[in-house]
């Protein structure tokens, strides 16, 4: 069933139809506003992991590219720190705390004060940097080997999440909306916002944006699945709730490593198992080995699970007031970390304005879609709006505590798209200049600025003084590194939309309504 018939029928009083009540021929699929059998031969499936998985390329390249300097970075510094000292079989960072304030104190000595889960990922990456790095004579304390460490395990680590969030999210949105509305909501997410920029340091929020997507995908899979037959063998257990696993996996990662992740983490937990509690199950017993990464770190740094880093700052007092920061909303934090030149989210990524259209079709179509995508987020920016001091968050590029939320934005955004499809591609190619600009000159401007556009990043790019990239590190002069990044940029692009499938009659459909009727038919 399309998203056109599913709206005829309501606007006729009717209620779609599942396979209990319809002819044979309807699956619970379609029924969930998936493409139609006619369209999904369109596109078969190989074709469609094939422009995932290119969507997914595209994005590692851009995130690749370029690395932030570290020293740049002081809350990314302090990840860092953490990685330097495990790799000495260690995890406090007392001979590197002079870099970064984000730093717990606890009986004379100092460690990280990030949620453990973004350093436990990128360990590997970064062993593998620091042991290249030995074997061709380079220290890995010396400006060269911060750097290369870095790099390598950002790439390692966030950028490969990133990406397959990318894909994920790509994947997720065509089940909503036409392929080419999907392919520039994801391309606008994901190069023209905090994917980008945060995948070019040691920040969490990159990694968390691609888990959330990863959970949305295996959710939404989950739920048309439907419900296998209780009492199954193990095995058979397993394959009935994989994608219940896997969102609980992805969300457990995604809260261990960025604590403001926590609503959007159990909104997700939520839209997965309110059609079906024995889901709840295997979300949570996935989620939990990542999860208990937190209490373990506070185990090893301070003797007992109980204590949150956090609540030892050594270097913000006011971290230890209200909820770590957090007070009462204020509409001015709130205004500032939406439409300010210094960190405003609408102004470094103009494509999330063209959400309004598709929040409209969405509470016509599929209202608990609606909350999902609208309330959410709105609760996350109340929260957020409470830490009046140092909104700006430290140097960094845009509002970095609301990424979680793009995800969910991406699915109005699409649904924009569709409506006012000329006006979503001017959005979403001003947000990807925007964001690529900023990334490739300094992607971590201090908030002394009040609009780093015009005072830092338009003037450096002017001057040729560009954050390291592999087109410099090549040998290549400063604004020919740019045109290559560029060019490769334009061509990915120009390459995925050539091989997307054309739209078809009546865009892939909203509603989840007709699935939650068939699984609950299923029991």
């Amino acid at each position: 069933m399309t998203f056109s018939s599913n709206k005829a029928l309501r606007c006729r009083g009717e209620t779609p139809t599942c396979p209990n009540e319809a002819p044979p021929k309807e699956t619970p699929a379609t029924a969930s506003g998936a493409q139609t059998p006619e369209a999904e031969a369109s596109t078969p499936r190989s074709e469609h992991w094939s422009l995932a998985f290119g969507v997914a390329l595209l994005f590692l390249f851009a995130a690749a590219y370029v690395h932030q300097p570290p020293a740049q970075c002081p809350t990314a510094l302090s990840r860092l720190d953490l990685l330097h000292a495990l790799a000495r079989g260690k995890v406090n960072i007392d001979t590197w705390q002079y870099n970064t304030p984000d730093k717990a104190e606890h009986k004379g000595h100092f460690y990280s004060d990030k949620a453990p889960g973004t350093a436990a990922l990128a360990l590997p990456a970064f062993t593998a940097g620091a042991i290249a790095l030995r074997a061709a004579g380079v220290a890995l304390d010396s400006d060269v080997g911060w750097l290369f460490s870095s790099w390598i395990a950002c790439v390692g680590s966030i950028g490969i999440v990133a990406a397959v969030g990318a894909s994920m999210l790509f994947t997720w949105l065509s089940k909503w909306a036409g392929p080419k509305c999907s392919l520039v909501a994801t391309l606008a997410v994901f190069l023209g916002a905090a994917p980008l920029p945060y995948s070019t340091m040691m920040f969490s929020h990159a990694m968390v944006v691609g888990f959330v997507a990863l959970a949305l995908w295996a959710t939404r899979t989950q739920r048309e699945s439907g419900v296998r037959s209780a009492g199954c063998p193990l095995k058979d257990w397993f394959r009935a709730n994989r994608w219940s696993l896997v969102a609980g996996f992805a969300s457990g990662w995604a809260l261990a490593s960025e604590y403001t992740a926590g609503l959007v983490v159990i909104a997700i937990f939520f839209w997965l198992v309110l059609p079906r509690w024995r889901w709840a199950f295997p979300f949570c017993l996935a989620a939990l080995p990542p999860l208990l990464l937190i209490p373990l770190y506070s185990l090893a740094c301070f003797k007992s699970p109980f204590v949150l880093p956090y609540s030892l700052n050594a270097s913000f007092p006011e971290m230890k007031e209200g909820l770590y920061a957090i007070k009462w909303p204020s509409l001015e934090t709130a205004y500032n970390l939406l439409f300010s030149p210094t960190r405003g989210l609408f102004f470094w990524t103009p494509f999330l304005l063209i959400a309004a259209p598709g929040y409209w079709e969405l509470i016509r179509t599929n209202r608990p879609a609606f909350w999902l995508t609208y309330g959410v987020p709105l609760l996350q920016i109340i929260v957020i709006s409470g830490r009046t001091w140092d909104w700006p968050a430290g140097p960094t590029l845009g509002p970095r505590y609301l990424a979680p939320l793009l995800p969910l934005l991406a699915l109005p955004c699409a649904l924009g798209v569709q409506s006012f499809p000329r006006v979503g591609m001017v959005l979403g190619a001003a947000s990807i200049l925007l964001t690529t600009l900023a990334t490739l000159t300094n992607a971590a401007p201090p908030f002394s600025y009040y609009n780093p556009l015009t005072e830092l990043h338009i003037p450096l790019l002017l001057k040729g003084e560009l954050a390291p990239n592999l087109g410099t590190v090549c040998g290549l002069p400063p604004w020919l590194s740019v045109v290559v990044y560029y060019a490769i940029l334009c061509g990915g692009i120009w390459w995925l939309w050539r091989r997307l499938p054309p739209e078809p009659p009546a865009a892939a459909g909203a509603s989840d309504r007709g699935a939650e009727t068939c699984m609950s038919h299923a029991t």
